[in-house]
Formats: C-alpha cells, structure tokens, sequence
C-alpha cells in the first residue's frame, strides 16, 4: 500500500450537502447498507446482481471492498446519509479509469426516490472530484428505461453521448444505456 506509482487517496471527512452527509463507505455502515438494500431489491436486481440474496455478511464483504478500494484509489464508495435521521439511504461514488472519465454512479432507497437527493448527492461528488481527484471529466451511463437517471444527467449539465449497448458484470441480460458527459 501506497508502493511507488500507487495512488492512495485517505478517505476525506464526510461530503456535507445541504440534507445529506456522504460518508466513505466502511464496514460500520454495512448492517444499514443491507438494509437499503433490502428495501430497494426489485430496482437493483438488473444492475447489481448481488442483490437477489443480500445477505448481512455479502454487505460487510462489499463494505470492506469499498474501503480497500479507497487505499487503492480505484473506486470512491459514499454512503448516503440522511443527516436529520442518520437514516443510510443507499450508495453514490466514482469509479477510476486509469486514463478515463471517471464514471459516476448511485443508487438510493426506493422509499426515498423522487425527493431531489439523488441531484444533490451527485452535486457533491461533482465537486469533490473536481477537488480532489483533479478530474476534468466525468460519465455517468442511463439505463435505456431508467428515467430518473437521465433526469439527473441532464439537471446538472452532462452532454448525452448517445446509446450504448451494455451487460452489467454478472447483470441479468443485455441492458440499452445511454451515455451522459461532464467536463468540468
């Protein structure tokens, strides 16, 4: 860890938005990332295939994937906490390509969609890449029927790239999405 030409990334304090807190996401947020994920399991089955069988110790081993990922400054794994609450909402970060955009990418609780957070979330790790990761460009990709995506992209000013025809690693079939830029 942290070998020469090895990025390492420490994990910042929390992203605060104006009703959110984006925390890294670490094995203490595992038992309420099952949770989430429990509540929202129709929604993600398509994208994350883990999700048919959740189960309390696959959150711990991606909870701690995240935070391995982090030292490997590969993938940026924000849990998204409702600050009034404390309530784990679901999950927004970044995943690096070495020489990419760095692409963008969230899911939120099914219960607490359609409430603007997800527009605020990605507005912070908009800004927290352009800080820290000194990204001059980011991508974020729209599932064909996936509307609120797209309405994100748009609200916070990516470019549509046009279609794409993608099978998520270990998803349940071939999936039309659409392609959305950010220069920053």
């Amino acid at each position: 860890m942290g070998g020469p030409g090895e990025k390492l990334i420490v994990p910042p304090a929390p992203i605060e938005t104006g009703r959110l807190l984006l925390e890294p996401v670490a094995p203490t947020h595992a038992e309420a990332l099952y949770e989430a994920i429990v509540a929202s399991r129709k929604e993600l089955l398509p994208w994350m295939p883990w999700a048919v069988d959740p189960t309390i110790e696959g959150s711990r081993a991606q909870t701690e994937r995240s935070e391995h990922d982090w030292s490997a400054g590969t993938r940026y794994h924000f849990a998204l906490v409702e600050r009034e609450t404390g309530m784990v909402l679901g999950v927004a970060g970044l995943n690096a390509h070495e020489g990419d955009a760095p692409e963008l990418h969230y899911w939120i609780r099914t219960d607490h969609t359609r409430r603007g957070l997800t527009t605020e979330a990605c507005r912070g790790l908009i800004d927290w890449a352009r800080r820290r990761l000194h990204a001059q460009r980011l991508t974020l990709w729209a599932g064909k029927d996936n509307a609120a995506s797209r309405r994100v992209a748009e609200k916070l000013g990516f470019a549509h790239l046009g279609p794409l025809d993608w099978k998520p690693e270990g998803g349940q079939g071939t999936f039309e999405a659409e392609g959305y830029e950010l220069r920053l």
